[in-house]
C-alpha cells in the first residue's frame, strides 16, 4: 500500500523563502494595508500606525539581533542581493582583489564575474576542506596589498555547510581587511554577532528566516565602510539639497522603501525574540538532522556536502542514483505535492565543488523552525516509497 497523497502543499523550500509566516506577521500586514498609506519621511498622517516610528524601531531590533552598536549602521535594502551589490559595486575598483569561499551564491559570484569584465576585479576562492569549509589559516597567504575584501557565505544554500565566521573574522581583523558575510540562509535562525565575529559588512534577506516579506533586506556597514550608493534620489529629508544627504542610513535609502515589508519584519522580529533565537536554532537544526539522517540510511541516495550534521544546517540537497534531479523534483512536486527545488540553486560554484554540476545539480529540501513535524513525516514516507519503487 502506497503513501496516502497529501492533498495540500507540504512546504520544504524555506531556502528560497520561508513559509508559513508567524501569525503575528500576518496580522500586522493585514492591519497596515487597511490603515494608512505606507511611506516614510514624506508626510504626516492621523493614524494609529506611524510608519516612521516602525521603521526606526525595526532598525533597533535588528541591531539587537546582530549586536550592532549603532542602529543607523543598518540600511534597509530590497533583498540580500541588493545589499551585496551595493557593497561590491560600491567598494571595488579597477584591479582590486577579493577572497571568497567555494560555495558562493550568484548574488556574489555573478556580481564578481561582471566586475571582472568591467573593472578587472580579481577573485580567489580560499582553500577549504572536503565539506567546503574555509580553512582560516590559508587566508593569510592569499592577502596582498590589493585585497580589499573577504566575502563568505555563512551557510551554503546547497550543502548547508556552516562557515567558521569567528575564526575568519579574526584573520581579517588582524590584517585590516574588511570581512563581508552573506547571511541569506542564517539570519534569523542562527547566531550572528558582528562584534564577536569581526564582521564589517552583513547582508541578509527579510523573506527567509527573518520571516518577513519578499522585497525586504538589510545591510550592515561598520563605521568607516562607505561604498558608493547605487541609487540616488528623494529621501524625504533635506529636500533643499541637490546633493545626497551624507548621513547614515539616509545616504543609502533613496526612494520609497518597502514599508509594508518592514512592518512585517518588525512583527517577525518580535516573534524571534519572544521565541528565542537559541530555541529557533536548535529546533531548526533538529529538523534538518532528522531528514539528513534518514536520507543517509537509504540505499542509492547521495547527500551533497557534509555528512556530519554538526557541520551543517538548513538546506539538504541529494540525488537518487540513476535519476535526474529535475525528474525527482517534478515527481515530488506534482505527484506528492511537496514544494522543493531541483537544479543548480543559483550556485554553480557549489555544485562544481561537490561534483554535482554535470548531472544538473541536485534535489533540495529545506525545513525551517515553523515546518510542521507531520510534513517531515510525510516527506520521509514519500522518499522511502520513491527509493523502493524507482
Amino acid at each position: 500500500m502506497g503513501v496516502s497523497i497529501n492533498e495540500g502543499q507540504v512546504y520544504l523550500d524555506n531556502a528560497s523563502t520561508s513559509y508559513p509566516k508567524p501569525e503575528i506577521v500576518n496580522l500586522a500586514v493585514s492591519e497596515a494595508v487597511r490603515e494608512v498609506g505606507l511611506t516614510v519621511g514624506r508626510g504626516s498622517y492621523f493614524s494609529k500606525i506611524n510608519p516612521d516610528e516602525i521603521v526606526a524601531r525595526t532598525r533597533v531590533k535588528l541591531a539587537k539581533l546582530f549586536n550592532v552598536k549603532n542602529p543607523h549602521n543598518i540600511i534597509f535594502t530590497y533583498s540580500a542581493t541588493d545589499g551585496i551589490n551595493l557593497a561590491l559595486f560600491g567598494l571595488l575598483n579597477d584591479g582590486d582583489e577579493i577572497l571568497i569561499s567555494h560555495l558562493e551564491h550568484h548574488a556574489v559570484s555573478r556580481a564578481l564575474h561582471y566586475l571582472k569584465k568591467q573593472r578587472n576585479i580579481k577573485f580567489c576562492p580560499i582553500p577549504s576542506d572536503e565539506n567546503g569549509i574555509v580553512i582560516p589559516e590559508a587566508i593569510e597567504g592569499l592577502i596582498s596589498e590589493r585585497t580589499k575584501l573577504i566575502c563568505v557565505n555563512h551557510i551554503s544554500n546547497v550543502s548547508g555547510t556552516i562557515q567558521p565566521l569567528k575564526e575568519i573574522g579574526m584573520v581579517a581583523g588582524a590584517r585590516g581587511v574588511p570581512f563581508m558575510v552573506d547571511s541569506a540562509q542564517s539570519a534569523g535562525c542562527h547566531h550572528i554577532d558582528v562584534e564577536e565575529m569581526n564582521i564589517s559588512i552583513l547582508a541578509a534577506p527579510g523573506h527567509k528566516s527573518l520571516l518577513s516579506l519578499p522585497g525586504t533586506g538589510i545591510l550592515f556597514l561598520r563605521d568607516g565602510i562607505r561604498p558608493e550608493p547605487l541609487r540616488v534620489g528623494g529621501t524625504g529629508k533635506l529636500s533643499q539639497l541637490y546633493d545626497l544627504p551624507n548621513e547614515m542610513p539616509t545616504f543609502y535609502e533613496s526612494g520609497t522603501p518597502n514599508v509594508l515589508g518592514i512592518i512585517a519584519l518588525d512583527a517577525s522580529l518580535d516573534f524571534i525574540f519572544d521565541t528565542g533565537l537559541d530555541r529557533i536554532q536548535y529546533i531548526t537544526s533538529e529538523k534538518h538532522k532528522r531528514i539528513l539522517n534518514h536520507l543517509q540510511e537509504l540505499p542509492g541516495i547521495s547527500v551533497v556536502g557534509p555528512q556530519d550534521s554538526s557541520l551543517r544546517c538548513g538546506p539538504i540537497s541529494f540525488n537518487i542514483d540513476g535519476h535526474e534531479p529535475s525528474d525527482i523534483g517534478t515527481i515530488l512536486a506534482e505527484h506528492y505535492h511537496i514544494a522543493n527545488r531541483a537544479g543548480l540553486h543559483c550556485s554553480p560554484m557549489s555544485h562544481e565543488f561537490f561534483g554535482t554540476a554535470e548531472r544538473g545539480g541536485a534535489v533540495r529540501v529545506s525545513p525551517a523552525f515553523l515546518t510542521p513535524d507531520n510534513d517531515i513525516d510525510y516527506f520521509l514516507e514519500v522518499i522511502d516509497e520513491l527509493v523502493s519503487s524507482l
